[in-house]
């Protein structure tokens, strides 16, 4: 039992008043073991405490640690049992000490909460404090060991406005807190500016309508001289058609006698029909063409009602083409 060692590790150092400080621990030291027997922790904390300010020894370290564990400050008492377990180790002495203190700060370490505290909207550039007790970025975002019960965040912004947030913990918990600056608290955004309304103009007054003569057509228009280049290549395509008639004529002359044509100047003389019929036509569309274009530009040149006009006509009975009009 880690009690049974403790009066020798406060062994007598030099001096009678230094003998009498020992006296004096031994007795605190079993006054605090009593205490914990009774269950009276945070009186045998003060005790061991007493202790520790005369002589501090990994047995004593232990006990403290042990105190504070049973009265809920857990993360106090994990570092006593740190120290106590390096300073134990460190004398090279009292295994049956060391295995203890081991075995109590491994039981522990699994029952502290853990608290990861992250920025939120607005608080990018916050002071922050925990329990009253300013935190430093590395601090933001990374898990912190507290001892189970409420505990107050704190979020400072400028001009002295701050505001708070409590978060209970229990044992075991491993809880994660976003901090969001308070909607009443965050800068307001800058007001846009004011558009300038555009001036409402009076519509202007508006001319009774007239009755106006109907447009002339534009004497610029292109339409006289489309009509007459249509016609113009009419009667260039009506020239071929006849070439093509006049050359299946000759041919059909050298190979026929009479009326009378071998079947191989079939096709030739189908051709020439043909040839001839298509020379009637395109020389009637292109006799109609260029004269309706030499008709339009004399009309539209002169506002006279009585201005030059014609009309164009095809006989299908006769195959003949009618002219006519007025100059």
């Amino acid at each position: 039992m880690v009690a049974a060692v403790v009066a020798l590790a406060l062994s007598s150092p030099a001096g009678a008043d230094a003998e009498a400080e020992l006296v004096r621990a031994r007795k605190l030291y079993s006054q605090g073991l009593t205490q914990e027997a009774a269950g009276d922790w945070a009186g045998a904390l003060a005790t061991f405490e007493d202790v520790a300010r005369i002589k501090a020894t990994p047995q004593v370290r232990f006990h403290v640690a042990r105190c504070k564990e049973h009265l809920g400050r857990l993360n106090e008492a994990l570092g006593g049992y740190r120290m106590a377990e390096y300073e134990a180790e460190q004398a090279d002495k009292e295994p049956a000490l060391i295995d203890e203190v081991k075995k109590a700060r491994e039981a522990l370490e699994g029952r502290i909460p853990r608290l990861t505290i992250v920025r939120g909207q607005g608080a990018e550039a916050i002071k922050i404090e925990l329990d009253g007790v300013a935190l430093g970025d590395p601090q933001i975002g990374q898990p912190i060991t507290l001892d189970p019960g409420p505990h107050v965040l704190t979020g400072i912004l400028e001009k002295g406005k701050t505001f708070k947030r409590t978060v209970t913990l229990a044992e075991r918990d491993a809880v994660r807190i976003e901090l969001d600056v308070p909607e009443d608290l965050m800068a307001p955004a800058p007001p846009q500016p004011a558009r300038p309304t555009p001036p409402v103009s009076e519509p202007p007054e508006v001319a009774p309508a007239r009755e106006r003569p109907a447009p002339r057509a534009d004497s610029r228009s292109a339409a006289p001289w489309i009509v007459g280049g249509l016609g113009v290549a009419s009667l260039a395509t009506s020239a071929v058609f006849y070439s093509l008639r006049l050359r299946a004529e000759d041919e059909l002359d050298r190979g026929c006698i009479g009326r009378t044509c071998p079947d191989t100047l079939k096709g030739t003389q189908a051709n020439g029909e043909t040839y001839a019929a298509l020379s009637g036509v395109t020389l009637g569309l292109g006799i109609v063409g260029v004269g309706a274009g030499v008709l339009m530009l004399l009309g539209r040149e002169s506002p006279n009602p009585t201005a030059p006009a014609a009309a164009i006509g095809v006989d299908r009975r006769g195959g003949q083409l009618r002219f006519s009009g007025r100059f």
